[in-house]
């Protein structure tokens, strides 16, 4: 049974949840089967991973379960009906934790009863509720557009011809509601076509777009951050969007929820990537500055940690400008938020680069080779950055070693894409020739630098760079 949908489902419940399950099939409005409820508790006890062998089918089929007379079919038919009320267990839940659906369903049967005293309590409640949401999203514009709806239809019913807001307020916000979900698919659909080959339809855009530049929404954050982020993408040229959009996540980020925000920050660092990739080294800082804004507003934190990946980021963010302190005080503040299965290998290759832009070479070496290479691209940065300190400290033979060991490590590994292979490969034969030339030979010094120019797809394609204008820079100063 270990495989069953069954048990697959219920390994996703939490404690309380297994509890509560429990409680929902011991209720006779939901299930009338009481060896149900037995068949569930017996199972139940063998939580949270029930890989014990008292659930093994067989060992069932043997043993038996007190209270239920069990066969092979029946046993089959207890596990297909657990299911069924796991599902129905979760849509009931899904179902009462939003309390605005509920009150709009209270209203709707209020008015088919034409029940107005009930409908209009009612209506304070929902309102209040309404009021209280922190967000102001488009869930939140939808909630307001069906209780505006219900209010509507309150009025209409009492058919008096008068004017009243409800109906203009109901279209209001189902326009709201509207634009803020399309401008959101829309740069989603943009980004995964710049991603993935892909044939997305971006209908309205233009339409759309029009009508925003006409019409101002600065009391609609959600639409402000979605315009402006879209306009990053079909304008990527015009810095003001960008400088827009950071002014808008600066000043509402809060009245998104947790994800939206991070995810509504991750779409400008992209921007700024893209600005970096072609070139434009200014948007470094830029980059830099979004994730420690992300990272002050809690963004970049699931549940109190964060992801081994994320905290490299930053620290070559920060180090990339200059901020050397700010990223030691980083490394050190945060490691305790990464995940115990990784925090030793982020923190010591992450020190290590630090000591490494630090120019304490001998420290980043020491730093680094205690890093295990159980993470695929902390394994590829490290043995890079291994590399590089050799070549820093005249290392010849160790670099040497390196990069032979590297090369095969690209070529037996078969979880990496030809693209990212490609990407190491080339920064190795790069190296690999700068490290045999010196400042005397400036013409294939100047051809290598052409080369890597032209390729472009380079690991760590600046510092190679820099370090073939160093000898070139070196024979100029001589001469």
């Amino acid at each position: 049974m270990y495989k069953s949908k069954m048990i697959q489902m219920l390994k996703h419940f939490s404690t309380k949840e297994l509890t509560r399950f429990g409680e929902y099939l011991e209720s006779p409005f939901f299930n009338k089967d009481e060896q149900l409820s037995v068949f569930y508790q017996y199972v139940k006890k063998y939580a949270p991973d029930f890989e014990s062998r008292q659930i093994e089918k067989d060992r069932i089929l043997q043993k038996g379960i007190p209270g239920i007379d069990i066969n092979e079919k029946k046993l089959g038919y207890l596990m297909s009906d657990i299911v069924e009320h796991i599902e129905g267990f979760i849509r009931y839940n899904q179902h009462m934790a939003d309390d605005m659906e509920g009150y709009v369903h209270l209203l709707n049967m209020y008015n088919s009863w034409e029940a107005d005293k009930f409908f209009e309590q009612t209506l304070r409640e929902a309102r209040t509720t309404l009021d209280a949401d922190p967000f102001r999203n488009a869930p939140y514009f939808y909630k307001a557009f069906l209780l505006q709806s219900e209010l509507n239809t309150f009025f209409d019913r009492q058919k008096k011809r008068a004017y009243d807001a409800s109906l203009q307020e109901a279209a209001n916000y189902l326009d709201l509601f509207y634009l803020s979900t399309k401008l959101k698919y829309s740069c989603e659909l943009i980004n995964r076509q710049k991603l993935v080959a892909s044939d997305y339809t971006l209908r309205l855009l233009k339409e759309i777009s029009d009508h925003l530049r006409d019409q101002s929404y600065d009391d609609y954050p959600s639409i402000g951050i979605y315009y402006q982020i879209l306009m990053t993408f079909v304008e990527g040229e015009n810095e003001v969007h960008f400088e827009k959009l950071k002014l808008l996540l600066n000043e509402h980020t809060e009245k998104f929820p947790h994800n939206e925000a991070r995810d509504m920050y991750a779409y400008a660092q992209n921007y700024t990537i893209r600005k970096i990739n072609a070139g434009d080294k200014k948007y470094l800082r830029e980059y830099f500055d979004l994730s420690r804004s992300a990272l002050e507003k809690g963004l970049l934190t699931v549940d109190g940690d964060l992801s081994p990946w994320t905290y490299k980021n930053i620290v070559v963010a920060a180090l990339r400008v200059g901020e050397y302190e700010w990223a030691e005080q980083f490394i050190k503040q945060f490691k305790s938020r990464l995940n115990e299965k990784f925090r030793s290998n982020a923190y010591s290759y992450n020190m290590g680069a630090l000591m490494f832009y630090k120019g304490q070479y001998g420290e980043a070496l020491r730093l680094v080779n205690q890093v295990e290479f159980t993470d695929i691209f902390y394994a590829l940065d490290t043995r890079t950055m291994q590399i590089k300190i050799y070549y820093q400290l005249d290392e010849w033979d160790p670099m040497q070693s390196a990069i032979e060991a590297f090369k095969v490590y690209l070529r037996r590994n078969k979880t990496l894409s030809d693209n990212v292979k490609q990407l190491y490969n080339n920064f190795l034969k790069f190296i690999e020739k700068l490290s045999k030339l010196t400042k005397r030979d400036k013409p294939k010094l100047q051809e290598l630098m052409e080369r890597i120019d032209e390729t472009r797809q380079v690991a760590d394609i600046g510092w190679l760079q820099a370090k073939v204008q160093e000898k070139i820079g070196s024979e100029r100063a001589a001469s």
